[in-house]
């Protein structure tokens, strides 16, 4: 009997043991240990486009703050989907993290069946925020008026080109349309930019939002007339060219956005850090003079703000993806 009572007593000490291990583990993480080795940060997008780019600026500046390596792993497929659910089921210990773009609010919308929860995510840092920029070829279209009513009076339905159903592109240019009585639009929808921009380019659709990066050359070489930016103020690389809030539309304000998350039940020491980080790097004169050529703003923020923003894009574009009835199941 004494016996018994003896190797239950063992074992309740080897439990406490572990369990204060564990709490000094959590409270070491939180006191600055994290990271004591290399972050994997997935972006669920193929390597060379803009989100790629700007989510190996932004985590090459936080390699250096943190002292540990920042590694960029890319997992594209099914629209951000695949490389999203694999970060959702990570071990939430601070060392896998994920780059999101708006897709990620608007999947919850476009999806019935969606292999993660957004719960299963934690939101750390929104990273930056990108004005987009209304583009025609159309002859005698010079400014947003004009598109306007081409869209009200012309007797065939006015085009416009997107990179895809679902994506940006197509519900801002939904919103637009909506917004400004524009009732005689069709949307065209491409496998991509490069082949919605040959198409506009030559006429064959009529007006296209897209980034002032992959747009710029072609308004500079005369063959896209640029109407107007999408951000709160007209952008530097395109000075002459008004706001859609200017414009009297502040409604139709919107950015293209990139976030950091993280998975659920990671420490919030952790989220934390991480966010404080991340506002330190975006605060660098030298990586917002690298975004600013792409005609991207560093934004930063708290895991509150980054949470209350994608909620707001949610409801928005869940609104207009509705009452489309879109649904990429």
């Amino acid at each position: 009997m004494q016996e018994k009572k003896t190797r239950r007593a063992h074992a309740a000490a080897r439990l406490v043991t572990a369990m204060a291990f564990a709490l000094t583990s959590v409270a070491a993480m939180a006191q600055g240990i994290y990271p004591n080795r290399p972050i994997r940060v997935v972006v669920p997008y193929p390597a060379g486009g803009n989100t790629d780019i700007i989510a190996r600026d932004v985590m090459r500046d936080l390699s250096v703050r943190l002292g540990q390596p920042v590694v960029i792993d890319n997992k594209p497929g099914a629209n951000s989907i695949l490389g999203t659910d694999l970060v959702a089921k990570a071990a939430p210990d601070g060392y896998t993290l994920l780059v999101v773009i708006g897709a990620y609010a608007n999947n919850e919308s476009l999806y019935r069946r969606l292999p993660y929860r957004a719960a299963d995510l934690a939101p750390v840092s929104q990273l930056t925020r990108t004005s987009l920029v209304l583009v025609t070829a159309s002859p005698g279209v010079r400014s947003v008026d004009d598109l306007v009513r081409a869209g009200r009076e012309g007797g065939a339905p006015l085009s416009f080109a997107s990179s895809g159903v679902g994506s940006a592109a197509h519900l801002l240019g939904e919103r637009f349309a909506r917004t400004t009585g524009m009732k005689g639009t069709m949307h065209v929808p491409y496998k991509g930019t490069a082949d919605a921009t040959t198409d506009l380019v030559s006429h064959r659709v009529g007006f296209m939002f897209d980034a002032i990066s992959a747009m710029g050359p072609h308004i500079r070489q005369g063959k896209l007339t640029a109407l107007a930016v999408t951000g709160q103020e007209r952008s530097p690389l395109l000075p002459q060219v008004p706001s859609l809030k200017e414009l009297g539309h502040p409604e139709l304000a919107t950015y293209a956005w990139a976030g950091v998350m993280a998975p659920a039940q990671t420490p919030a020491a952790i989220v934390d850090k991480l966010s404080t980080e991340l506002a330190a790097v975006l605060k660098g004169a030298e990586l917002r003079t690298k975004l600013a050529a792409i005609s991207t703003e560093a934004v930063g923020g708290t895991p509150a703000e980054l949470a209350a923003f994608i909620a707001r894009e949610t409801q928005v574009n869940g609104e207009v993806i509705r009452q489309l009835n879109l649904s990429l199941d």
